[in-house]
């Protein structure tokens, strides 16, 4: 195993990932209120078009599936065989994914859309707040248990 391509690569991966979802989060801002907490999703509810919400899940899957398609090509260019190296692969190159998906767009992104009030129904309301985004968040119920 490659390890430093491996780590390029989750690196390179986890900014595609949040590029494209910030990008089109920016597009449909409403669509993706179906993500967040329950208490902002009920908020927003009556303002999200069924519509968007299937264009989004649509961007979603064709993003998931060029991901999977990086990770296969990659691995084969990088001569990795075996199931237990490209496993490990698979593994660290989406580690990389799924933090940098939980630092840039759940903490950092919440503080920007919490600011910009771009969910409509759901401008100051209390799930934006630390308290009640740690409530619905697993990661910090079990770092910083109350």
């Amino acid at each position: 195993m490659n390890i430093p391509r491996i780590i390029l690569d989750g690196i390179v991966m986890c900014v595609i990932f949040n590029a494209v979802v910030a990008l089109f989060f920016m597009v449909l801002p409403q669509a993706y209120s179906v993500m967040f907490p329950k208490s902002i999703k009920e908020a927003a509810a009556p303002y999200v078009k069924k519509r968007e919400i299937k264009l989004m899940y649509c961007i979603l899957l064709i993003l998931y599936f060029l991901m999977f398609l990086y990770m296969a090509v990659s691995a084969h260019f990088a001569g990795i065989t075996g199931f237990r190296n490209l496993f490990w692969t698979g593994y660290i190159e989406m580690m990389f994914v799924n933090v940098g998906d939980f630092v840039l767009l759940d903490v950092l992104g919440r503080m920007y859309v919490k600011d910009k009030n771009m969910i409509k129904g759901a401008e100051n309301h209390s799930g934006w707040e630390w308290k009640e985004w740690k409530k619905s968040c697993v990661m910090w119920t079990i770092c910083l248990p109350d």
